[in-house]
């Protein structure tokens, strides 16, 4: 159970940074500052994927 539950958060924080990823692209685009946004949706993305990969996410 505690696999699932990880591998599962594992998939909402790699969801998650793709939407902070795409308000830093917009903010990229708008001339605003983009690089703090940017900078947590790659630690968000990264913790999802290492979630996913360690708790073997594909083989239920």
């Amino acid at each position: 159970m505690k696999r699932y539950a990880l591998a599962l958060i594992g998939l909402i924080l790699f969801s998650s940074g793709l939407c902070v990823f795409g308000e830093a692209v917009i903010s990229k685009y708008e001339n605003t500052n983009w690089v703090l946004t940017g900078t947590i949706s790659l630690i968000l993305i990264n913790a999802g994927l290492g979630l996913m990969v360690k708790n073997k996410w594909g083989t239920f």
